[in-house]
């Protein structure tokens, strides 16, 4: 850090004289003319010694008497309190570069006279740039750069609305952390835009209501973790737009930071050349930590990555604020140079707000004095000021979702998405069905269920839209997730299916399934039932149309049937099986039994989810499915449906779209539906969490 020059020798024999006196000399005052004089010259050194002397002046003579009532009073008047930080600011800068910068631009004259006749806009600087550190707060020899001055004056130039209030905080936040200067991390933009850029981003996206309301009550210190994101401007619209369409119930709370457990955990197959890519790619410790800070920002949420022993993760400021998270505690953190208890002391110091500035003051009013004396009664009351009451340390052991460290859980949704602000999105248009067209709104289903790997609900879960109706979301990491809808089908024929998804990682899909096109079964038996319980996993819930029922086997089974009567003689010469979610089978037979004697039609190896097969047509009453080897040491076998006839149900698979987390049409699919009331189904397996808005069918002519 900067050390700043010493106070000039004509300055110091100045105050020492001035000290010498038993009582105040009418001394120089400062004031507007004398003050745009100098920034006219750019000859600073004198006005900062005149300062420094009339400072003194109104400070006690004896440094016995220097009491905090004394400092209150003094500190209380505007006159001193403007002169105190146009002192601190000079001195921070140091005359001469500040003399370099005003001579530099005519237009660097007219920002200094208007910045150091402000006195809010000079205080709200200088705290902003003071550093976080206790110790080199206490230490006071930083300084104060041009740059920064000169990204302020062209905010200043280009934005008169960033002169006052929350577009001053955030013109002085952009200005002494533009952006990229923040933690480094993947998905960064290689190129960086200028201040002037970053500043118009950010007003424009809290004037149109798309950040969160905790943005409006930021300090400057705190604003300058949202500016400095290394994230492009793109990548954070689209981070909130991704968020908002995929999963606006992370909005409720400011919760945004849990899509941290959507970035599948896993050394990603591509490149991360933006945060879509991450989203996609997945990653492991190092990535999510980027991916933390990056989505928190895109929101107005101040965020800094964390290092900790072999491992890298998050620390936010949340509605209850600063939290470490997708890590271990405060304790093992290490962020802004200190550690975790370090920083959360100086945070804790600084969000004490007004016995912050006075502090500050203080020590800028102890610099000013040119005497140790004098200088050290001050420190010592602000040591006691900073210091009262005592500030209650956290547990520095505590961390969000440190559970999820090295795994790749799932979260539940939550199907409230509140009103974290104002939507200002156009509303969704109203859809239009083409002609002949059937629609179906995703939250229309009458069934819903599902099988968890990592915990969560075992079912899709209905979300608020956040700009009106509803979504469903088959949640991430499941087995398999699936939902089902009554459709009433006009005609017999082949339909075109499109669905509008939402999804954030590419090869994903979704299997369709309709029933009601094969063979009904009068009856079903089975070798065996897991553990007796034949009422609820009994072969008759494999051929009730139903995928949420199925039959299952005792674990160590490998060979175990299933027998079909279809109640007569029927012809069948085609065979769907869904073996969904636990597939185990590696070689099986489907046979029908003539004059008592059983027949083979096919032989196979796995089945899966999606298995469907024609073979030459046969008539049979009774057919029979024969699993002769399952996998590894479990086996067991469990069919969801086994069906027979001459038609298969309409089914398929819906190649899902990476959409990057924002609604999008897929390529239609041709399905067969049969007249009349029908049941299609939707089936995603293990996946990274689908968005589902609705579906259309239209019959081909």
């Amino acid at each position: 850090m900067r050390i700043i020059a010493k106070p000039t020798i004509h300055c110091l024999m100045l105050l020492a004289m001035l000290l010498s006196f038993s009582e105040p000399l009418q001394a120089w005052e400062p004031n507007a003319k004398a003050l745009e004089t100098v920034i006219d010259s750019g000859e600073f050194a004198d006005y900062f010694a005149n300062l420094s002397a009339w400072l003194v002046q109104k400070a006690p003579v004896d440094p016995a008497k220097i009491s905090a009532t004394a400092l209150d009073t003094i500190l209380q008047d505007p006159a001193i309190a403007l002169a105190l930080a146009q002192r601190q600011f000079i001195a921070k800068v140091e005359p001469s570069k500040l003399g370099a910068f005003a001579n530099a631009d005519a237009a660097n004259k007219t920002f200094l006279k208007w910045l150091l006749k402000n006195p809010n806009a000079l205080q709200l600087y200088l705290l902003g740039a003071t550093p976080l550190s206790i110790p080199v707060r206490e230490d006071n020899s930083y300084g104060l750069s041009t740059r920064v001055l000169e990204n302020w004056r062209t905010i200043f130039d280009a934005a008169p609305e960033s002169r006052d209030g929350i577009y001053l905080r955030l013109a002085i936040a952009t200005s002494l952390r533009p952006a990229g200067t923040g933690s480094p991390g993947s998905g960064q933009a290689k190129v960086h835009s200028t201040p002037l850029v970053r500043y118009q981003y950010f007003q424009t996206a809290h004037a149109n209501k798309e950040l969160f309301p905790s943005f409006n009550n930021l300090t400057v210190w705190e604003m300058q973790f949202v500016t400095c994101s290394g994230a492009s401007e793109t990548d954070l619209s689209w981070g909130r737009e991704m968020v908002n369409t995929w999963r606006p119930d992370l909005r409720a709370g400011e919760r945004v930071v849990e899509t941290t457990s959507l970035v599948w955990r896993r050394n990603s197959p591509i490149s991360h050349v933006d945060y879509k890519t991450l989203l996609d790619g997945g990653g492991k410790c190092g990535p999510r930590s980027s991916w933390s800070v990056f989505i928190c920002q895109a929101f107005g949420i101040p965020a800094i990555g964390v290092g900790q022993p072999r491992h890298a993760c998050v620390a936010y400021k949340s509605l209850n604020g600063w939290q470490v998270a997708y890590g271990m505690g405060w304790d093992a953190s290490r962020l802004e140079g200190m550690g975790g208890r370090e920083f959360l002391a100086s945070v804790a110091s600084r969000e004490r707000s007004a016995n912050f500035s006075q502090v500050e003051q203080l020590r800028w009013l102890a610099a000013a004095l040119p005497t140790k004396e004098h200088s050290s009664a001050v420190l010592a009351i602000a040591k006691i000021l900073a210091t009262t009451p005592p500030i209650t340390e956290k547990d520095l052991k505590s961390s969000e979702k440190a559970d999820e460290m090295d795994a790749d859980p799932s979260g539940p949704a939550v199907s409230k998405t509140g009103t974290a602000s104002t939507p200002t999105a156009k509303p969704t248009e109203p859809v239009v069905v083409p002609p002949g067209a059937i629609h179906v709104e995703g939250t229309s289903y009458f069934e819903t269920g599902g099988i968890t790997v990592w915990g969560g609900e075992p079912q899709v879960t209905v979300l608020d839209s956040y700009n009106g109706g509803k979504q469903l979301l088959f949640q991430q990491g499941m087995a398999s997730c699936w939902v089902g809808y009554k459709v009433d089908i006009p005609e017999t024929g082949i339909y075109q299916m499109e669905a509008t998804v939402a999804t954030v990682n590419s090869g994903q899909g979704m299997y369709v399934r309709s029933f009601g096109a094969m063979a009904p079964v009068k009856e079903a038996t089975a070798s065996a039932v897991w553990k007796g319980d034949t009422k609820g996993l009994g072969p008759q819930m494999a051929v009730d149309n139903n995928p949420s029922t199925r039959w299952a086997v005792n674990f160590g089974v490998d060979q175990a049937w299933i027998e079909l009567d279809l109640g007569k003689p029927t012809p069948i010469s085609t065979v769907m099986i869904d073996e969904r979610a636990y597939e185990k089978v590696k070689k099986f037979v489907l046979e029908y039994k003539v004059d008592n004697e059983w027949k083979t039609i096919l032989e196979g190896t796995t089945i899966g989810n999606s298995y469907a097969a024609d073979f030459p047509e046969v008539t049979a009453q009774h057919v029979r499915l024969s699993t002769l080897d399952c996998s590894g040491n479990t086996g067991g076998p469990t069919f969801w449906e086994v069906s027979v006839g001459t038609v298969q149900d309409g089914h398929g698979w819906i190649s899902l779209p990476w959409t990057a987390g924002v609604w999008q049409t897929t390529k239609p699919i041709d399905i067969r539906l049969i007249k009349g009331a029908q049941t299609v189904w939707l089936f995603t397996p293990y996946q990274r969490g689908v968005g589902l808005k609705s579906f259309d069918l239209k019959i081909k002519r």
